[in-house]
């Protein structure tokens, strides 16, 4: 599933001669990409917090479950029993509440690698609070391995330094605590069980985090293909329309101005009809090509509409402008030169523009695409190669000028 902000990286104005490959490093499992990489991070941010919250939830769970249990076995101590239960429970819930809070992916994964490494230190000062824990470390620090390379939302070049951190310091600490009591085969066992759990640990995390941006990258270019015209490598009908909900909401929020400039090439069907098919496919891909390099603004969007139409949305832009963009589009393909044997209006290839401009968005923006229709229909009845310019109304008659 592809998020808005995906599908807004992928809506833009050139003219695709090929779709770019969207590629994913070997040894990293990072998308080559920055920008996509960048996507990637934010379309899994809900999910990865979720796990977080997850997690930290349960680590104070489990620290008071082991404090009740110690202490309704156990004379309570002070060392032993109450500085775990504080932090064993209170800084998973700082956690908590900090993650809860959070919205930016980088920020999340800072605060997992600030708090792997108090983790690792709290429980290493466990281990010099109670050395009667020791024959469980290896199973601890096998599973802190795993739990860092496999569920910790970190890219994996962060997960494999903290591991190697901890994978360093827990034997040590563990040999200087113990001294003459561990013994060097206990001691040596431990540290293949942590290589290990560190080579298991890469694999899987590596495998698992190119498979999940390669499923992500996939998606980009299935949302690409769906929403591409395949004949004129301009955004298709499908991706308009999407196009027009998502900027009618915004500007309704701003109250700025939409604009929509409906285009249709004049007399194509004469033209398709004598110079044949292929010739009229590529009259319009030199036609879309011709409209995309004459729109500038990043925020526009032209698309095909079907057919020989057209349509250039354009947000934060009134009337004045609209028939400003209209005129110079106009212009641009009488500079282009396009002959057209059959044309009634003249042996050039015309086009008729229908320029409507929204500024109370009241209701729905099929109401905007009919009014750009209704003025592309004047323009073509006042003869082609025409430009019919109005300004949606919100209630009363259609006017247009």
């Amino acid at each position: 599933m592809i998020d808005a902000r995906a599908e807004a990286r992928i809506e833009r104005n050139g003219v695709d001669a090929q779709l770019a490959p969207v590629a994913v490093t070997r040894w990293t499992a990072r998308l080559v990409d920055p920008n996509i990489e960048q996507d990637y991070l934010l379309h899994r941010f809900e999910e990865d917090r979720r796990r977080v919250l997850l997690l930290t939830g349960l680590v104070a769970v489990a620290s008071l479950l082991n404090f009740l249990v110690g202490y309704a076995t156990n004379v309570p101590s002070f060392q032993t029993t109450l500085i775990p239960a504080i932090i064993g429970i209170v800084m998973p819930i700082v956690g908590f509440c900090i993650a809860l809070r959070l919205r930016s992916p980088r920020v999340l994964q800072t605060l997992m690698m600030v708090a792997i490494v108090i983790g690792t230190l709290t429980r290493l000062s466990m281990l010099t609070l109670r050395p009667d824990t020791a024959d469980m470390w290896t199973t601890l620090m096998v599973g802190i391995v795993f739990v860092i390379y496999l569920y910790l939302p970190i890219r994996l070049a962060g997960s494999v330094a903290v591991a190697a951190m901890f994978s360093c310091v827990a034997p040590f600490w563990w040999l200087q605590v113990l001294g003459d009591v561990l013994t060097p085969d206990v001691f040596y066992r431990g540290l293949v069980w942590v290589f290990l759990a560190n080579a298991l640990g890469f694999t899987a995390a590596n495998s698992l985090q190119r498979s999940q941006r390669m499923q992500f990258a996939q998606g980009l270019v299935m949302a690409h293909l769906l929403s591409t015209d395949a004949m004129t490598g301009i955004p298709n009908r499908r991706r308009f329309d999407a196009a027009l909900e998502r900027e009618w909401r915004r500007c309704q929020r701003a109250g700025a101005p939409l604009s929509l400039l409906m285009i249709d090439v004049d007399h194509f069907k004469a033209y398709n009809d004598h110079c044949g098919h292929p010739q009229g496919d590529a009259c319009l891909r030199q036609i879309a090509q011709l409209l995309v390099g004459t729109i500038k603004r990043p925020g526009d969007i032209v698309a095909r509409y079907g057919g020989e139409e057209f349509v250039v949305l354009m947000p934060d832009i009134g009337a004045a402008g609209a028939l400003a963009v209209a005129n110079k589009l106009a212009a641009a393909l009488r500079h282009a030169d396009i002959t057209h044997p059959r044309s009634p209006a003249g042996p050039r290839m015309t086009i008729s523009i229908g320029a409507a401009t929204a500024r109370n968005l009241a209701g729905e923006p099929a109401a905007l695409v009919e009014f750009a229709d209704r003025l592309l229909y004047a323009a073509k009845a006042a003869g082609r190669n025409q430009i019919s310019v109005g300004q949606l109304p919100t209630a009363g008659a259609l006017r247009a000028a």
